[in-house]
């Protein structure tokens, strides 16, 4: 949902997920074209403005409450002569929630909020909200905030329980100060292992708080509906009369395996396609290689990681009556040997009376750290079409075809019984040519024939002309990787500052027309870590030396149009000499949960997220060539439904800026150390006093000035 409103100064944008309402803001009467000629200009055009007392209320500190209590501004203490000039320092929120009449300061420490945008991650679904939002400003001599111009919105979030999509995002923010202060004191330092490699890291992992209501409060926090959904989800499926077909790559979350072991006792059909991948090693016994009578070496299969964790969780399942535990260990589990990469999928189909109805599909394996970790997201579709094809691909994998077709293997063989499960998905849904119809749902199932399909989603995101929302857990593939290295300018310079290859420099972003690209566009880009710039040199020169391009953060991290953060913590707070100003921060934990992805795990892009016809793409692939031409994933696309865009960016801009305040003010203290300094002008994050916030927000080359005109 999103609603705007205004009065003469001030106009507000009001944009509603399911957890997360967006605030965008913008000041009238200045030309949103035209640059201030300096700072002081831009302070001059501000502090213009004059003291109202018939409209202003002053901010003063309940300490309580710690919440901005407002009294009239005829009162002695605070009364302000209208020839008084002011200085704009931010924003006030109140929030009232219409159902229990609380009203709720959005302010941190009663401190301006100094931005154009600003998120309330405390709303809850099927919620109706009013906001009121005020510019504060101050007089040059005063200490005090006065707040004034006063905006109201009223808007009601999502429901995920209710309509054709239902989308749930866990939390996916467990290294944050939140977590920290609820949860801080059950940090300890355990062995982790981080690919593959075992390590002493201090985390607060929720299964070892040893208190149960602590330790359940740790986990709902965390999960913040997303394990409450998938349960529920599972639970629909109450007897005989249903069906539950599944795919699952890890599965090891206890209460989800539970919850599939609960329903085969109710009955339920139950069918869980699983990844079962291993490799042959030689068998040896006292130090001999053992090999047969004929003399052939034996091998034993030995299975991965993920296929061995899952088997142990589906061994320990208990079950009341013999016939189920039965039913359960040969009855329940179709093995998924031979796919060309990895069986990635992560979906389960709801059908009664023989008719699929929903299906439960999205980023999130069922592990531990897929629920309470890592950021993910389940997406309910309760579309009976859509359940149709997910029922059609799921029959094709239980047979366990090759994924892939040997295209040099001879035509004799029997061509129905050997169709590999790429030409089986392009029989299903051919690969997508231009753009889809408004008001739709596509399916794509990989793996596919060719990667025709990555580059469509590519192209897609090179005629965005707004905003391109894009989340990327394991790097940047190479199609995407060439449109986010484009850039607004005809100036050679600006065109071909890539790093790297000559062969872009020549070719000026790989001889694309970068003026067709608008010159308001801002892409967001959200990594799960900063790539290794030593790794990053090594692709680039093996790809250069092998006569192809490679661009990938390192290239695109500067180009204006793209505005990019990553996973990352708060470090413990630094020694300074002068305590006076030490960083304000604590160090922040994980759960210990996750052992490759700590922090974006989701896959999923928004096309022009705040028009009328917003794209997005979403589900269990990568966006790389492996996920579209190798694993076994289904991706949605869903085209003109600005509900589910509102919910997708709403959760995106939560967990952007939080990584993106994490990423400069590392980059701060990094900065800082260099240079030996162990003072700085200001504690982090305190309130500038005059109007310099301001700068980056009317400047046109700012990404803020692009991010303020997007918002507002």
């Amino acid at each position: 949902m999103r609603v705007r409103n205004s009065n003469d100064q001030l106009s507000v944008h009001a944009i509603a997920g399911t957890h997360v309402v967006l605030l965008g803001f913008d000041v009238k009467d200045y030309d949103k074209q035209s640059k201030p000629e300096s700072d002081s200009r831009l302070s001059n055009m501000l502090s213009e403005m004059t003291l109202d007392n018939s409209d202003t209320t002053t901010s003063t500190t309940t300490p309580s409450t710690s919440r901005i209590t407002r009294s009239s501004t005829s009162s002695s203490s605070s009364k302000v002569k209208n020839t008084s000039r002011a200085i704009f320092v931010g924003f006030a929120i109140d929030r009232l929630d219409c159902s229990t009449k609380e009203v709720v300061s959005l302010n941190v420490d009663n401190k301006p909020i100094q931005r154009f945008h600003h998120g309330d991650y405390t709303a809850l679904p099927g919620k109706q909200y009013k906001y009121t939002v005020r510019k504060m400003i101050k007089n040059q001599s005063s200490t005090s905030f006065v707040s004034c111009s006063e905006v109201e919105v009223l808007i009601i979030t999502e429901d995920p329980a209710t309509g054709k999509h239902g989308i749930y995002f866990n939390r996916g923010v467990a290294g944050s100060a939140a977590y920290n202060d609820k949860f801080g004191s059950e940090a300890k330092y355990h062995l982790v292992h981080k690919f593959g490699t075992p390590l002493q890291r201090k985390i607060i992992n929720p299964r070892m708080i040893t208190d149960p209501v602590k330790s359940k409060e740790a986990l709902s926090w965390l999960s913040r509906g997303l394990e409450e959904a998938l349960i529920d989800f599972i639970s629909q499926a109450s007897g005989k009369d249903f069906q539950l077909l599944a795919t699952v790559y890890e599965f090891t979350h206890p209460e989800t395996v539970q919850a599939f072991a609960d329903a085969v006792e109710r009955g339920v059909g139950v069918k869980i396609i699983r990844h079962c991948k291993g490799t042959y090693h030689t068998r040896v016994k006292r130090n001999e290689i053992c090999k047969d009578d004929s003399g052939k070496i034996l091998k034993d299969w030995i299975p991965d990681g993920t296929t061995d964790s899952a088997k142990k969780a589906i061994d320990s399942v208990g079950f009341a009556s013999l016939d189920d535990a039965h039913k359960w260990q040969h009855d329940t589990f179709i093995e998924r040997h031979h796919t060309a990469g990895i069986m990635h999928n992560k979906f389960i189909i709801l059908i009664k009376d023989g008719k699929p109805l929903q299906v439960w599909t999205g980023s999130t394996n069922p592990t531990d750290g897929g629920i309470y970790g890592q950021s993910n997201v389940g997406h309910i579709v309760r579309n009976e079409d859509v359940a149709e094809q997910f029922t059609q691909y799921w029959h094709n994998l239980s047979r366990d075809p090759s994924g892939r077709k040997r295209r040099s293997s001879s035509s004799n063989n029997d061509e129905a019984s050997n169709e590999p499960m790429d030409e089986l998905n392009e029989r299903q849904q051919s690969d997508l040519e231009g753009k889809v119809k408004s008001q739709s749902v596509t399916v794509i199932f990989c793996p596919r024939t060719t990667t025709n399909m990555l580059q469509w989603y590519a192209d897609r995101m090179g005629e965005a002309t707004e905003s391109v929302h894009y989340t990327a857990a394991f790097g940047i593939s190479q199609p995407i990787a060439q449109v986010l290295g484009q850039c607004h300018s005809t100036k050679k310079s600006d065109a071909d500052g890539l790093r790297r290859s000559p062969r872009i420099a020549r070719h000026g972003n790989n001889g694309k027309d970068t003026s067709s690209v608008s010159p308001s566009l801002l892409r967001y880009v959200l990594l799960d870590n900063k790539p290794s710039e030593q790794s990053s040199k090594k692709k680039a020169a093996s790809a250069e030396k092998n006569g192809k391009e490679y661009l990938d953060y390192y290239d695109i991290k500067d180009i204006k149009q793209n505005r990019i953060a990553f996973g990352a913590l708060l470090p413990p707070p630094t020694n300074h000499e002068d305590n006076s100003t030490a960083d304000n921060h604590g160090g922040e934990c994980l759960t210990g949960l996750t052992t490759f992805v700590d922090y974006i795990h989701t896959k999923y892009m928004i096309l022009d997220a705040l028009t009328d016809n917003p794209l997005v793409v979403t589900g269990s692939a990568n966006f790389s060539m492996a996920s579209t031409d190798k694993n076994d994933e289904n991706m949605l696309i869903i085209q003109g439904d600005t509900s589910v865009a509102d919910v997708y960016l709403t959760e995106f801009y939560r967990l952007f800026d939080h990584f993106k305040a994490r990423d400069e003010y590392n980059e701060f203290v990094a900065n800082k150390k260099s240079t030996g300094s162990n003072v700085v002008d200001r504690t982090w994050g305190d309130v500038v006093n005059d109007e310099s916030w301001l700068i980056p927000y009317f400047d046109p080359e700012s990404q803020l000035y692009k991010e303020r005109l997007l918002l507002r």
